[in-house]
């Protein structure tokens, strides 16, 4: 349980939805630009977050239910209730969650989202494709496989293909053997297995069946913007993926990141959020199609991303963003992230091992020289705890044994 006293005496809380490093990153990211601590609802504890100097967890197994997460606000409304309370979720199904409970808070929360018509539009990846098709942002090929809908035999390209469930939110609440973030079908027979896997655990949505666009990790890209209440952007900050998780539970999720400046990949971004008329927090996902030459716009997460603190990296801080227009209620100004450094989480040797293109390992090997390389995790000036030390130490190392088990593919 939280330590009230502590918190009381901050000049705002973060509430910040979930345990992971995404969750750690953004608490860190509030406590260098404020000093303060932020509460973790999270239905258990992780290494990410436990024994944490910064963090204040708050476990509640069953956060997934709508009226026991609404219990668990309320009780942090009767400790703090004349504190302004600013809620961040880190998933897809808490960004609803929070949005769904807009009205039935009090004022003393800030809940820095768009409303759920529009949320509804860019989360489900039909509607998102369907908007990028109708705006010329590219994106990849793809059919949408309803649940009663047998699949042609003839697919409009050829495998391996993409399988992802169009409803995070559903898809989040299933545990069924075999589950993974995104499926991928070198033939026919594959295919087949897993649309049969997915409707057998009780994944009744639409599937996104979709071209796979090739290239190694190092073809994925990221791309963050921030949309103030006026409707412009405030801040865009785009990064390169240098490698990703390739775990079944964390397949896609990067796990280093360099940043530099793409204009014209922002001007495609803004095209969705202003005809959706989007605001708060877009993350987008997206590929560099080496065939045609243009990033193919893969998804956007209404919220920041597992990897944020890419941003933070660079000297912009993202929380700031929130702050400044929420609370203080100032008028913000654009910022492009122009900085170029390097997000990492896994050990120099390790990164510098699966990088293959000279020029790029060059440049990053740069980085490291010049000490532009950061790590959310390593906030040793302020987490002192021996445990969280031992915990941070052997799971960096761990990434050796994950990488031997599940190794990229191109």
């Amino acid at each position: 349980m939280y330590n009230k006293n502590r918190l009381s005496k901050q000049q705002f809380i973060p509430i910040i939805l979930g345990a992971s490093i995404g969750v750690y990153s953004t608490a860190r990211s509030f406590h260098e630009a404020y000093g303060v601590n932020s509460i973790s609802i999270c239905r258990h504890l992780t290494g990410q977050i436990n024994h944490s100097n910064i963090l204040e967890p708050l476990v509640e197994s069953r956060m997934e239910d709508e009226d026991t997460f609404f219990q668990c606000l309320q009780r942090i409304t009767d400790d703090f209730p004349d504190t302004p309370k600013i809620i961040i979720g880190s998933d897809e199904w808490h960004v609803e969650m929070i949005v769904n409970l807009k009205g039935a808070l009090d004022k003393s929360w800030i809940i820095p989202y768009t409303d759920n018509e529009k949320l509804q539009k860019v989360i489900d990846k039909t509607n998102f494709y369907k908007l990028c098709d109708e705006l010329g942002v590219d994106y990849p090929k793809y059919i949408s496989l309803k649940s009663n809908q047998l699949l042609d035999n003839d697919l409009p390209f050829s495998f391996p293909i993409v399988i992802k469930p169009t409803s995070r939110v559903i898809y989040e609440s299933l545990r069924f053997n075999g589950k993974k973030k995104v499926f991928i079908a070198q033939n026919r027979h594959e295919l087949d297995e897993i649309i049969t896997l997915l409707r057998k655990a009780g994944y009744h949505e639409n599937l996104v069946i979709q071209e796979y666009v090739p290239g190694d990790d190092t073809a994925m890209h990221i791309l963050t913007l921030y949309i103030a209440q006026d409707g412009q952007t405030k801040l865009a900050a785009f990064g390169q993926t240098l490698l990703e998780d390739h775990t079944p539970g964390g397949i896609g999720n990067p796990l280093a990141i360099r940043t530099f400046q793409n204009d014209e990949v922002v001007k495609q971004a803004e095209k969705l959020v202003k005809h959706v008329g989007y605001v708060g927090f877009a993350n987008f996902d997206l590929k560099y199609d080496q065939r045609d030459g243009k990033y193919k716009f893969f998804e956007l997460n209404p919220r920041l991303g597992r990897s944020n603190f890419y941003i933070t990296a660079t000297g912009h801080n993202p929380t700031e963003f929130y702050i400044d227009e929420y609370l203080n209620q100032e008028k913000l100004s654009y910022t492009i992230v122009k900085k170029e450094v390097l997000y990492s989480i896994v050990p120099k040797k390790l990164l510098l091992n699966y990088i293959r293109e000279a020029e790029l390992k060059g440049r990053i090997k740069k980085l490291y020289s010049k000490r532009l390389v950061k790590n959310p995790l390593f906030y040793f000036s302020v987490e002192k705890n021996i445990k969280r030390l031992f915990y941070i130490v052997a799971s960096t190392f761990n990434y050796y044994r994950k990488f031997k088990k599940y190794p990229p593919h191109s």
